[in-house]
């Protein structure tokens, strides 16, 4: 049961709310404790409201899930865990969201509350319609840094929420391509239905120029470059690309999953963000 619990909360997801503290990372206020611990209480937030997604979905699709090949071995689609107690780890964990946020400032719990409502309407009506079903994720990535950025009470940077925004649909398409691979155009969801490989290899490629083309003028930029007091952050970009080329790579080689979150796991991918600390840290030194 506990198992179970777990998996349908997606813990092995919550990596993907790390994103709440880069507005800490980018302002360069790393050093303050107190802010620190304001983004990491924004960050667990939005791992309860993220389970509670997840855990909505599953319970709007449960009839759909149990026809899939896959997801019908889903805890709530198989009948491991029941409806009634799915519902009430939805309720409790919406509860806990709201609860930690508000102890910051009302306006992360602003952007946890749009999170959810967003989640909402993408369950019900968009998750089908293909790219709009992809800009709701990324606009939930946006919600995040946003939520970061009114932790520490920083003003949003709008080349972070370009990048941020054209970053997660990078990492959409991938997992749209993936399903696709795996489980071919008639058992994949209705967005992807029309689609092809090569169309999601173009949207791919496109995120990924955006995103490090964002990168590098946020770098360059004057607000930048006075907030971290050094000139040398635009060579961040070089790591900060071959981490994008290493994971095109691993998209363009690896098809016998549907998740893009076990690239995670690539010791070179490892590697090469060890070596973006590093440059990072040298062009302080510089």
């Amino acid at each position: 049961m506990i198992k179970d619990i777990l998996k349908t909360l997606k813990i092995n997801h919550y990596i993907k709310n790390i994103i709440v503290i880069l507005p800490l990372f980018f302002s360069m206020n790393y050093a303050n404790v107190d802010l620190f611990y304001k983004c990491i209480t924004a960050m667990i937030s939005f791992c309860f409201i993220s389970s509670a997604v997840y855990i909505l979905n599953d319970i709007i699709d449960i009839e759909k899930d149990k026809k899939h090949p896959i997801k019908c071995n889903r805890a709530i689609a198989s009948g491991r865990i029941s409806k009634p107690f799915a519902i009430f780890m939805l309720l409790l964990l919406l509860i806990f969201s709201v609860l930690l946020s508000n102890s910051i400032n009302l306006r992360c719990t602003s952007m946890v509350g749009l999170y959810f409502l967003l989640n909402i309407l993408y369950s019900l009506y968009f998750k089908d319609i293909a790219i709009i079903d992809v800009a709701c994720i990324s606009f939930g990535f946006i919600f995040r840094i946003i939520a970061g950025c009114f932790a520490i009470n920083v003003i949003p940077s709008a080349f972070v929420i370009l990048m941020t925004f054209f970053g997660s649909m990078f990492f959409t398409f991938t997992k749209r391509k993936m399903e696709l691979q795996l489980l071919g155009e008639n058992e994949c969801r209705k967005s992807i239905k029309g689609f092809n490989i090569n169309a999601l290899n173009q949207f791919i490629l496109v995120c990924a120029i955006l995103s490090i083309s964002f990168y590098f003028t946020y770098t360059m930029d004057e607000i930048t470059v006075l907030r971290a007091g050094t000139g040398y952050l635009y060579l961040t970009t070089i790591p900060f690309t071959l981490l994008v080329f290493r994971l095109l790579h691993l998209i363009n080689f690896s098809n016998n999953n549907d998740d893009p979150i076990i690239y995670m796991k690539d010791i070179t991918l490892k590697t090469l963000a060890i070596f973006y600390i590093f440059v990072f840290i040298l062009a302080y030194l510089l």
